[in-house]
């Protein structure tokens, strides 16, 4: 419920309102908004994982993701992920 009231008053669409959390959640160097159509179809947020992390579990982590690894010296010093979210249609055609 409450989200709506935030829907209702920022005249935002649910799409919009997810690159919001995204930028807001401070975790993504950067942050690329697909449009299609003039809606947000897909949005791609990179980030940088901890590199104590087993590989296998970043795997699994998301669905859509591209991983660079970097390697120095036998080590892994650098893991940066592209992970994409599609936008559902129900949520961009959805009235707020």
């Amino acid at each position: 419920m409450k989200d709506n009231n935030k829907q209702e008053h920022s005249g935002l669409s649910p799409s919009e309102i997810q690159v919001l959390e995204m930028v807001r959640s401070k975790r993504f160097l950067s942050i690329k908004v697909i449009i299609k159509n003039g809606e947000v179809d897909t949005i791609e947020g990179l980030e940088r994982l901890d590199t104590g992390e087993r590989i296998i579990d970043m795997l699994k982590q998301h669905d859509f993701q591209n991983l660079e690894i970097k390697q120095s010296n036998g080590k892994i010093v650098c893991v940066n992920r592209i992970f994409r979210k599609k936008i559902d249609p129900v949520a961009k055609t959805k009235s707020c």
